[in-house]
């Protein structure tokens, strides 16, 4: 079985939104700037602020060796 990467779902995001607004007139910018939708925007911020405060030191040195391996564009 074939797994989809970030780009294919994050298409299939895009492609739900576009549904949304078209089908039923939802839109996620009007959504979002309700007071729940502030508060969930917010509550989204800290949870990924929190997240990477904890996966940013082994991530960085990570991907710090991951650059080092790809051949410059120079």
């Amino acid at each position: 079985m074939r797994q989809k990467g970030f780009i294919g779902k994050l298409l299939l995001i895009v492609i739900a939104l576009v549904l949304l607004k078209y089908l039923f007139n939802w839109s996620i910018f009007d959504a979002a700037s309700s007071e729940q939708g502030k508060n969930t925007v917010s509550y989204i911020r800290d949870v990924l602020t929190t997240a990477w405060s904890y996966i940013k030191t082994p991530l960085l040195p990570l991907w710090q060796k991951v650059l080092e391996y790809l051949p410059s564009r120079s």
